[in-house]
């Protein structure tokens, strides 16, 4: 039973909820003709006060609002466009946004107030860092600086290239060439050396051979005797 009153309460407070909006929506409709001018958005006259104009903007912006339940019978795309629409209206109304009080272009007023808000950032970050911003390049042109700033450090490494490798190369080739050359002297005195030492060897053979043959003849000499 008290399951069945508190459904019966959603259905009702859906319904009330409903009939509200449709009563809200239905006081301040948007207009239905092609480019409806800012008082007529409004729904207010020329004579209207700045307290007036706010007032009714917060209420256009509760009723027109995208994610309002107060235009669920339009499209998204509908909503959202009335909603800038409304936006770009108070902006004029205002004095924030330069244009007449005839009818609304929600693109210019669009581009009006991103401009505006690029000034003001522009102005936050200084005259320095704005007149940086100016002088940054664009897309297309900041692949170009990159191709010539690497063709660039290409050339300079092949001009420094040489001074610094060569003569590491030339210290190292020289030290190749004086190792190679003290190689070959100490196999040459290491030849002549070997030479000699063979030579002193078959020279004290062939004298130990002459004295053992002298030796052997002197018994055989002396019976003759």
């Amino acid at each position: 039973m008290h399951t069945h009153y508190s459904s019966l309460g959603c259905q009702a407070s859906r319904v009330h909820q409903i009939r509200c909006a449709s009563t809200t929506s239905a006081s301040y409709p948007f207009p239905t003709h092609a480019h409806p001018s800012p008082h007529q958005i409004f729904h207010l006259p020329r004579s209207a006060t700045q307290q007036q104009i706010k007032s009714r903007y917060y209420e256009l912006v509760r009723i027109h609002h995208p994610d309002s339940p107060f235009g669920r019978d339009v499209s998204p795309a509908v909503r959202h466009s009335r909603f800038q629409s409304i936006t770009a209206a108070y902006d004029i109304l205002r004095g924030k946004s330069a244009g007449s009080h005839g009818p609304v272009d929600v693109y210019r007023a669009e581009l009006e107030r991103r401009r505006r808000a690029r000034a003001a950032y522009t102005a936050a970050r200084g005259p320095a860092k704005a007149q940086a911003q100016e002088w940054s390049a664009s897309a297309d042109d900041r692949w170009k600086d990159r191709i010539i700033l690497f063709v660039g450090i290409l050339a300079l490494g092949a001009g420094l290239g040489p001074m610094l490798v060569w003569p590491s190369y030339t210290a190292s080739y020289q030290a190749h060439l004086s190792a190679a050359r003290n190689l070959a002297q100490a196999r040459s005195d290491a030849r002549e050396y070997g030479e000699e030492r063979r030579r002193e060897i078959r020279r004290r053979v062939q004298e130990y051979n002459e004295l053992k043959a002298a030796r052997e003849q002197s018994p055989e000499d002396e019976p003759r005797t």
